[in-house]
């Protein structure tokens, strides 16, 4: 008898929670909605700046945009990991933090598909493969052909141990048979430079960072990780499909609420944010910038990030059994 009504309380209290969890979600929003972005001001926010108006419209709530950069985006992916499952503590982040992070570094205390539940991915920007401008080279299979004829002379730059232009790079010496040096930079704004002073060999570079460098004849683009170049650019041969063995690792831009969230709440912000995105305004500020915009479903880029984990993964883990250190 104890236990049977031991189960019935707990039944209870169960609908009730779930009662409580559905008013909630159909009154939502009936305050602001936070977005953390860890990373600082100007880049990054920009594109969930972009779609801010669009979705305060349709919320019918101002968005309040946070910047709360620290440790590779490490600090501002945690708290709002920590964060009350409620919907109003949102997260705009990249793979490249929320995805490398935990496989390079042990300061990345996070785990982004038990973590977090992904509202829609925003945009993914392609990596182009860039030079400085009086290598020897002109073209992918030159740059190949002379990379292996010069052992450990070459070097290739990225924002720092552990990142994604870091993997590409890894990738690269692994699939083609080559041997380039990693020099690490404290973000790209200085391995750019270098490129620029032909002080630094090679470098992956997001498409819209690296474009107006490629325009003014500063670097020379040699490939593209995946996809194709952005228009008005001059195609270069895809990496992936070109080079066997290499594989690349998406950097996708996408918001996130923290695990728990309810559905309702989820698909109320995934409609006001892929509406946003796919607006034509929204949608020509991110590709003006060399982006692929994306504005899936919940379910779309939550495959899309385990897709990205998976290969991110064995990439890494293929690295690490070569000998190559990411801390």
């Amino acid at each position: 008898m104890k236990r049977l009504a031991t189960a019935i309380l707990g039944g209870v209290l169960a609908f009730a929670a779930q009662g409580l969890s559905t008013a909630s979600a159909q009154d939502y929003p009936n305050r602001p909605i936070q977005i953390t972005v860890p990373w600082p001001p100007g880049a990054v926010d920009n594109y969930i700046r972009f779609m801010q108006p669009q979705m305060e419209k349709l919320l019918g709530k101002p968005l309040i945009i946070e910047n709360k950069p620290g440790a590779n985006g490490y600090l501002g992916t945690e708290q709002v990991m920590r964060a009350k499952p409620d919907g109003y503590t949102l997260l705009f982040n990249v793979t490249s933090s929320i995805v490398m992070g935990p496989l390079t570094s042990p300061d990345a205390r996070f785990d982004v598909q038990k973590n977090f539940t992904p509202v829609t991915d925003v945009f993914v920007t392609p990596m182009v493969m860039v030079v400085r401008n009086n290598l020897p080279v002109q073209t992918l299979q030159e740059f190949l052909a002379y990379a292996k004829s010069n052992p450990n002379k070459l070097n290739f730059g990225s924002p720092g141990n552990g990142s994604i232009p870091h993997l590409l790079g890894e990738t690269l010496n692994l699939a083609a048979g080559i041997k380039m040096t990693h020099v690490p930079y404290k973000g790209f704004s200085p391995g750019i430079q270098a490129l620029i002073s032909n002080e630094l060999d090679m470098a992956f570079v997001a498409s819209g960072t690296i474009q107006s460098q490629i325009i003014a004849n500063r670097v020379r683009p040699l490939a593209i990780d995946a996809g194709q170049m952005a228009p008005g650019l001059a195609p270069v041969p895809d990496l992936s499909k070109t080079l066997p063995g290499f594989d690349t690792v998406p950097t996708i831009a996408a918001l996130w609420a923290p695990a728990g969230t309810p559905k309702a709440i989820i698909d109320r912000l995934n409609a006001a944010a892929v509406a946003a995105v796919k607006a034509p305004e929204t949608r020509a500020k991110i590709e003006d910038g060399g982006q692929v915009a994306l504005g899936g479903t919940p379910e779309q880029t939550a495959e899309r990030i385990a897709k990205t984990v998976e290969v991110s993964t064995r990439l890494v883990n293929a690295a690490k059994a070569a000998g190559v250190r990411f801390d």
